[in-house]
């Protein structure tokens, strides 16, 4: 019980009936300055340490964002049931990305063409200029080969009705890259990506021993040795 003084008048109030049916939520991040949104709406910044916050008994949505530059902002999110006078403590770490607000507007724009070009059928993905079908099921963010048991993979693959999959060349793969996107760098309509290197079938020219791969963190492309290796596999079919 609490006792205040208003115009002369004592008056008490019950402090606990403030949190009747709230419980506390304590968050920290690794990022300190970070923005704290409860169920889709900003209430707080990260500190030091833990940032409380009180919230009605029930589930919520915990959502911590950073912006890194202008273009990507770090974040992580959590589910948490908040029970009446209770504490809950959880502690994030923003180690995935999204497109800053004005960006994904940019983005929005520059998908228009995308979305028109590559057309999504369940697990496959179609190249509508080209005429490629690109896998695009869970297993091509699971599957890691070396070179020779990709290209065997792909060539026992039976998906969306097909059996005559194949390793994509160099210059295929190139063309799901998607550089206005960074972490994953591959066109909108693909569900399923590895942070990660992919297998193509090219070998390099100046060292057969060598074999091309496509990083879809960045798009970066690289040269990995065939025998020592092991990447992620996507298979093409088409053409």
């Amino acid at each position: 019980m609490k006792k205040i003084f208003v115009s002369g008048i004592m008056v008490f109030m019950m402090a606990s009936s403030l949190y009747a049916d709230k419980g506390k939520v304590r968050i920290a991040s690794d990022k300190q300055g970070a923005y704290i949104y409860v169920d889709g709406k900003k209430k707080a910044m990260t500190g030091e340490g833990f940032t409380s916050i009180l919230l009605e008994e029930g589930d919520h949505v915990i959502k911590v964002v950073k912006e890194g530059n202008k273009y990507y902002q770090g974040y992580a999110k959590k589910s948490v049931f908040v029970g009446a006078e209770t504490s809950v403590k959880i502690n994030l770490k923003l180690n995935k990305l999204e497109p800053t607000p004005s960006y994904r507007e940019v983005l929005q724009q520059k998908d228009i063409p995308k979305f028109q070009r590559w057309k999504r059928s369940g697990n496959v993905v179609k190249d509508t200029k080209l005429g490629l079908i690109w896998q695009d099921n869970l297993e091509v963010k699971t599957v890691q080969r070396s070179w020779k048991e990709a290209k065997r993979y792909c060539q026992n693959l039976s998906l969306a009705g097909f059996t005559d999959w194949r390793l994509p060349s160099y210059d295929e793969l190139l063309t799901i890259v998607d550089y206005d996107r960074y972490r994953p760098a591959i066109m909108p309509s693909f569900n399923n990506v590895a942070y990660d290197f992919y297998w193509s079938s090219s070998k390099d020219i100046s060292d057969t021993k060598y074999n091309h791969i496509v990083h879809f963190v960045d798009g970066f492309t690289y040269v990995a040795k065939i025998s020592k290796s092991t990447s992620f596999v996507r298979c093409v079919r088409g053409r």
